[in-house]
């Protein structure tokens, strides 16, 4: 039995998910995602959905409606309505769900999950060689997680973790398997009932740390991107709950985790048990219960995992002897900007593919604690354009958060490969010469 169907009949008028004005109880949410699964399986032929829903409580009854139907779900991006068309057609998916389901059935029909370890959730995520690829988990794994960060972190029943992460990514995605785990309360929105706790990125982080101090706070979870000192050492003053993680997207969601102190402060987490972490070269190898099962490529390709293997994250780290990890970089190139992954390859293949852009290549650096993005642009037919030019085109399909600081003409030699090195032996180059920071 999953664990919504458990928690419908056993604890029926426990409340489930806050929203605004509303409070939807187990039983509640449970017969709405009966009656989404019924609907879903009259009406969508297809075993494999894509979902972009904007409304966080249609999401969560379209991705519950949808599993109990036995579909294989596609979790979308509803921001990035451009990108999203090239992964429907790059995953060959014919059916999206983008708004609630108006005509369901009250009559009562119990769609049962048979197989809680079944691939039928796919997160996308940007590949290094710049095309999307998909993370694939199942309902064990994500519960899996959700068990060791409960335990964790204490979220027990009677608790209320407030989600202000979408469900496209696994960071909002793993609150609500959290939530529905524990028997706990999803809080939607701010509401007039003080949650326990939340799990926030740098810019949210900022704005917790000037409130008032809320008696109910058991736990600030941070994760996703670094943090500045300046900013812990002020929760620290303060006597703030703060919880550091450190985690992917194919671990559904955090893998380790350590209590903020003076002595933690540098740490990333320590890990925790449903995981087996080893580091190999400084590089972090791991396998464990909420691993995900593997990749699925554009062609329909899936590549699973062996449960036995180790995962090369490509995360660069340390271990202390206290056993906390210290993130110390990246191999590949991805960063992460207010809790974003973005894989620099994915942007470099989009702004090549631009009529006026022969090549180009991203180099990230990070001043005074700030990330900047510099791109090196070689232009077609010696025929320069404006940053705002490449900017909004970079807008337009992505986000803004992929904004690039400075843009620069460059001539990319043939044969030589760019390099983080090599290019910024160029950026000081262009910042002698036209006094740019």
């Amino acid at each position: 039995m999953d664990h919504l169907s458990y928690h419908a009949q056993n604890n029926p008028n426990a409340i489930a998910i806050e929203c605004k004005e509303d409070a939807i109880s187990y039983e509640s949410l449970y017969k709405t995602c009966q009656a989404y699964a019924k609907h879903y399986s009259v009406t969508i032929h297809d075993k494999r959905i894509g979902i972009g829903i904007k409304d966080p409580l249609t999401a969560i009854y379209a991705i519950l409606g949808a599993l109990y139907a036995g579909k294989t779900i596609y979790l979308l991006n509803h921001h990035l309505k451009t990108v999203n068309k090239d992964l429907l057609s790059a995953y060959q998916l014919k059916t999206v769900i983008t708004e609630s389901s108006p005509f369901l059935n009250s009559t009562f029909c119990e769609h049962p999950i048979n197989d809680l370890n079944t691939a039928s959730i796919r997160l996308f995520t940007t590949g290094s060689s710049g095309n999307p690829k998909c993370v694939i988990h199942s309902i064990n794994t994500l519960v899996a997680s959700a068990v060791a960060i409960n335990t964790a972190l204490d979220f027990v029943p009677g608790d209320r973790w407030l989600c202000q992460l979408p469900f496209y990514h696994v960071s909002g995605l793993a609150i609500l398997w959290r939530t529905i785990t524990a028997g706990a309360t999803l809080h939607l929105s701010p509401t007039k009932t003080p949650y326990t706790h939340i799990s926030c990125v740098e810019k949210q982080f900022k704005t917790i740390i000037t409130q008032p101090h809320q008696p109910s706070l058991k736990c600030i979870l941070l994760g996703g991107s670094f943090i500045k000192k300046e900013l812990l050492e002020q929760a620290l003053k303060r006597k703030l709950p703060v919880y550091q993680s450190y985690g992917l997207t194919e671990t559904g969601s955090a893998c380790a985790i350590t209590t903020l102190t003076k002595n933690t402060l540098g740490f990333s987490g320590k890990p925790l048990p449903h995981i087996t972490l080893k580091l190999k070269n400084k590089c972090i190898f791991l396998k464990g219960r909420s691993r995900c099962l593997g990749f699925e490529m554009p062609n329909k390709k899936e590549i699973l995992l062996d449960p036995k293997d180790y995962y090369n994250t490509k995360d660069y780290a340390i271990i202390t002897k206290s056993k906390h990890l210290t993130i110390l970089g990246r191999a590949s190139r991805m960063v992460i900007i207010n809790g974003e992954n973005i894989q620099l390859e994915h942007v470099e293949s989009f702004i090549k593919s631009l009529a006026y852009v022969n090549n180009c290549y991203i180099l990230p650096v990070t001043q005074k604690t700030t990330l900047k993005l510099y791109g090196f642009v070689e232009y077609k037919n010696s025929k320069k354009v404006s940053k705002s030019d490449i900017n909004i085109a970079i807008t337009n399909y992505f986000s803004s958060l992929y904004k690039l600081t400075d843009i620069f003409f460059h001539t990319f030699d043939k044969g030589l490969k760019p390099t983080d090195a090599l290019m910024k032996k160029h950026l000081n180059n262009y910042q002698l010469k036209n006094n740019k920071d």
